[in-house]
């Protein structure tokens, strides 16, 4: 074949006008996206393109926690922000939306084809007809556009998704945050404790040995002693546990949390609840991506409704006829009948489909604000225990404390009743830092809800480290000094 193609030239010019006639019909619609302005929009949105093998970027960006100094909340999310795999997944997401959308934006590829007709069983292909031509699909009607609609929709739902993990990871992050300096914070008033305790022991121990005491006097302060130790072994497993979920969280990163900065607070602020209701409604990521949701939905359903239109197959071929040998020119043209299927079932689910992202927009808002008014009012219930701790409790225990301990010098007070007095202070004192660390907890569930800017910092006075106190050996009518 390639010796008589060879011998016609006429032939060969024919075919390539042909080609570039078919390259011309193709070309003729919206024009396709651009592959280097993709890579570029999701470069800027910090979505690096992986190689060939779907492996990540070497170029990729790093961070990591200062070296010495401080640790804040805000380098955590720093770190979190570049290193969290569960970010860098929904990020994936919008990667493979904006693939989809590149190749909704491509027109069909045209069909090269040979055709020979007429084959002689005596004189093979010397009277048979030969011809090469280009099938090329016309789309008519909005289809490829209504494509490329719902593509670019869906891939800015897939944005949306992101800042939704991005508010749950920082949320996360948030919490465990506070309750690693509430963990630390028990640890130094029960440090506190335990040292009263160890004085309060040995000044017992010395009574029991001078026969001043009955052994009752020693028992009872190193069972405290024992329950202070454990209390202290208990936040060290706690504090460890959450330490490895924050270095989890933030991508395999180890925190130092003795660097962590922050600190409980014993007066918190009251919550508006107005103004955070006002603000999940207005900006919360979950609602913004359910709101993307129903605008790639309705996308789609235009999709499916332009589908409808069958595309035009139109096919152009040149050859020659090798009885009378000479050129010939061949023209087609085909179109589907929409006659069994009108995409009426595509067309019933998408309807479904928006419907159904119109209610789960309507459900997240409930279940969203649901779970602020729960966080709310823990924090509320936690504030009003605190409080009441914070101006009376604490108080009474401590002046009970006090005058107990003048009654013990001057001889109206035994040495058990000065230990009730000082454990009833001590526990006065660690359901405060507990109950602060209560509240500190459901501030970060608000947080997790509202966002790390949500609220305002919350600050108030730490409570002041008292001073140990001993009890040394008490003399009759004479004042002893603590």
């Amino acid at each position: 074949m390639d010796e008589i193609l060879a011998r016609r030239g006429p032939f060969t010019a024919l075919l390539t006008a042909i080609v570039l006639l078919a390259s011309a019909t193709a070309c003729s619609s919206p024009h396709p996206m651009s592959g280097a302005k993709i890579v570029e929009d999701l470069d800027l949105a910090r979505i690096p393109v992986p190689d060939d093998a779907g492996n990540p970027s070497s170029a990729r960006p790093t961070a990591h926690l200062p070296e010495t100094g401080p640790i804040s909340l805000a380098d955590l999310l720093n770190v979190a922000e570049v290193r969290s795999p569960d970010l860098a997944a929904a990020r994936s997401d919008v990667g493979i939306a904006a693939g989809q959308a590149w190749q909704a934006s491509l027109y069909p590829n045209p069909t090269v084809f040979t055709e020979v007709e007429d084959i002689s069983w005596n004189d093979g292909l010397d009277g048979a007809k030969t011809v090469v031509g280009v099938s090329q699909p016309i789309i008519l009607g909005d289809r490829r556009i209504a494509a490329m609609r719902a593509a670019t929709a869906e891939q800015a739902a897939r944005m949306a998704e992101v800042d939704v993990r991005r508010r749950a990871i920082f949320g996360e992050i948030a919490a465990l945050h506070a309750s690693l300096v509430s963990i630390r914070e028990q640890e130094r008033i029960y440090g506190e404790l335990r040292e009263l305790a160890s004085r309060t022991l040995a000044a017992a121990e010395t009574r029991f040995e001078a026969k001043a005491a009955p052994e009752t006097d020693v028992i009872k302060p190193r069972v405290e002693l024992y329950r202070i130790d454990a209390a202290l072994a208990r936040l060290a497993q706690e504090s460890s546990a959450t330490s490895a979920r924050l270095g989890l969280v933030l991508g395999g990163v180890s925190v130092d949390v003795s660097r962590l900065d922050g600190s409980l607070s014993l007066v918190p602020d009251r919550l508006d609840v107005d103004r955070l209701n006002a603000a999940v409604r207005a900006s919360h990521p979950s609602l913004i991506a359910a709101d993307r949701a129903i605008e790639s939905a309705a996308a789609r359903l235009d999709q499916v409704k332009a589908e409808k239109t069958p595309d035009l197959d139109v096919s152009v071929a040149a050859g020659y006829r090798g009885e009378s040998d000479d050129g010939i020119v061949q023209v087609g043209a085909g179109m589907t009948i929409p006659l069994w299927d009108e995409r009426e079932g595509e067309a019933l689910s998408s309807r479904f489909a928006l419907m159904r992202a119109r209610q789960r927009r309507l459900g997240s808002e409930n279940e969203i604000l649901g779970a602020l008014a729960e966080a709310a009012g823990e924090y509320e219930a936690a504030k009003a225990q605190l409080d009441t701790f914070r101006e009376k409790i604490v108080p009474d225990a401590s002046r009970a404390f006090d005058q107990t301990g003048e009654g013990y010098r001057a001889g109206r007070a035994t040495f058990l009743d000065l230990l009730d007095a000082q454990r009833t202070l001590t526990e006065a004192r660690v359901t405060l830092v507990e109950l602060a660390s209560a509240v500190t907890a459901a501030r970060a569930k608000v947080v997790q809800i509202v966002g790390p800017d949500g609220l305002l910092p919350t600050t108030g006075p730490v409570e002041p480290r008292p001073v140990p106190v001993t009890f040394p050996e008490r003399h009759e009518g004479a004042e002893v000094q603590p």
